[in-house]
């Protein structure tokens, strides 16, 4: 069973979405996947890619994570991958900051055109993207 969820947006640490987190992780790691990151003011959106986004993994007791997805789902919009969702669920590989394979975790990809929707792409700073812009 995967164990973990991560995020690059507002659940993160210091973000609006933090307090939602429904039971506390065992710990949160900085790290990074591959995909292509857009942004705007209020939230980004992950589309597939090969750039390497910034975020965190969070690894929670694995008995606690049907109520994590449960309550991820919802705040993300998905409704078992169905069609008309704002974001799909997925699994990902997850990678540590020295970019060695540090485990798979759930992740949310945009399920619409993000750029339609008002986005535009993060810009790639030394290979990476990360939202919000510092």
């Amino acid at each position: 069973m995967i164990d973990s969820v991560f995020v690059y947006g507002t659940l993160k640490r210091g973000q609006c979405r933090e307090s939602c987190w429904p039971v506390a992780p065992r710990n949160v790691v900085a790290s990074w996947i591959r995909g292509t990151l857009y942004g705007r003011a209020d939230y980004p959106a992950l589309m597939p890619g090969d750039h390497q986004v910034v975020g965190e993994l969070w690894r929670f007791a694995p008995l606690s994570m049907p109520q994590v997805l449960s309550v991820l789902d919802d705040i993300e919009g998905t409704d078992g991958n169905s069609p008309g969702d704002l974001y799909h669920r997925h699994v990902v590989d997850v990678f540590g900051e020295d970019g060695e394979l540090i485990g798979a975790a759930h992740t949310y990809f945009y399920h619409r055109d993000p750029l339609a929707d008002g986005f535009s792409q993060v810009p790639i700073v030394g290979s990476m993207q990360c939202w919000p812009r510092d």
